[in-house]
């Protein structure tokens, strides 16, 4: 960086979806007006994504070696990101999820760059995922948190987890809650499409392996004739298999799949609670979402979530995957409209804490210490 130039900054990212982890680096390269800024992302992507990057004058580059948990094309990856890294001249590589994280924090180091971020937006390790492959991210993980200035994390509760697990040292962490545009979820009018009568129970994600799908359906035939319904909001590649699971245990006329929405507010705005049931997560941004639009939240003790859902007061913490504790809890807010409403009020006030403009404040300063760090080791 030299003169008046502003920093080059570079986000990486294994996929460049429509989820909660590229929700989170959206955000922040929108707000993050200071930087000269460039978003990689590796095979999978949605063009919607990119192009709204780019109709934002944020440059875009794809990574096509850099893929979800795929360790055969993981050294390839670190040798092509080497390579255009050598061919740039960024002040900061800021990484984000496990693959990109890894892959790109050593490219980073091979090259050069002179300060390195890393962005944890949920915990790669869980009990249900193979125990070598576990094993295998977490020798990565420590190695790659010696070519690591800062590592991000989105909860405290995630860096303790990190430091417990060998992973970096203490003075490397900073907690910055990921943020939401607060504003879009108070004010929205809700949809007036949705299939089911309310109250209604809402997911809002990725149909994918992780997020506990099952357990909910689960809970929900367990609960009978239900007085309300339950949309499921989202897709992914398990869209198939949901839609044939609630098929066969008899369950169309109360849970439906509504696939991919982009008015998720709206979508909030006309629903009743939000569930969660999750076996890993990070501090999911659907989270703050549904407190922003004032709604009780039913979600997995895991993660960064207790430090967004206080158990008795905003909703509820149950164990990951236990469809029984599920089913209680959503019993109890489907009978009680008052307790729904008086913990979507506690939920909105605490929402205010996970604004996108502290989340980019946060960063922001993050990001010139680091540079004035540098400008004192070179004068």
């Amino acid at each position: 960086m030299a003169g008046n130039e502003r920093p080059h900054v570079l986000h990486l990212i294994t996929r460049l979806l429509k989820g909660g982890a590229e929700g989170h680096t959206i955000a922040t390269v929108r707000g993050l007006d200071d930087y000269e800024l460039t978003v990689g992302y590796g095979a999978e992507y949605e063009q919607e994504q990119v192009d709204l990057l780019e109709s934002e004058g944020i440059a875009t580059k794809r990574f096509p070696l850099i893929r979800h948990y795929n360790p055969v094309t993981t050294i390839p990856a670190v040798l092509s990101l080497t390579r255009y890294l050598h061919q740039k001249d960024f002040d900061i590589v800021h990484t984000h999820s496990t693959e990109a994280g890894i892959i790109g924090r050593f490219a980073a180091a091979l090259a050069g760059v002179p300060n390195v971020v890393h962005t944890v937006h949920g915990v790669p390790f869980a009990d249900d995922r193979n125990d070598v492959l576990n094993q295998f991210v977490l020798a990565c993980e420590r190695q790659a948190a010696t070519y690591t200035d800062q590592i991000v994390s989105n909860a405290d509760v995630i860096a303790d987890d990190y430091i417990e697990r060998g992973i970096g040292e203490p003075d490397q962490y900073t907690t910055i809650y990921s943020g939401i545009d607060l504003d879009e979820f108070v004010d929205a009018e809700p949809a007036d499409d949705l299939p089911g009568e309310r109250p209604r129970i809402v997911m809002v994600g990725r149909l994918a392996n992780g997020k506990g799908h099952g357990v909910l359906l689960d809970a929900v035939e367990s609960l009978g004739e239900l007085d309300g319904s339950v949309c499921i909001v989202g897709d992914g590649p398990l869209y198939d298999s949901i839609d044939d699971d609630i098929n066969d245990r008899g369950l169309s006329d109360q849970v439906f799949l509504t696939g991919f929405r982009d008015d998720v507010p709206s979508v909030l705005a006309a629903s009743d609670m939000l569930v969660l049931p999750s076996f890993w997560e990070g501090t999911p941004r659907v989270i703050t979402e549904a407190m922003a639009s004032g709604l009780p939240v039913v979600a997995t003790d895991i993660a960064g979530i207790p430090e967004q859902v206080v158990d008795g007061e905003t909703g509820y913490l149950i164990p990951t995957g236990d469809p029984g504790a599920l089913a209680t809890q959503l019993e109890r807010l489907l009978a009680d409209e008052e307790l729904r409403e008086r913990m979507g009020e506690r939920g909105m006030e605490r929402a205010g804490r996970f604004s996108v403009e502290t989340m980019v404040e946060e960063l922001d300063k993050l990001y010139e210490r680091l540079l004035r760090a540098d400008l004192r080791l070179y004068n």
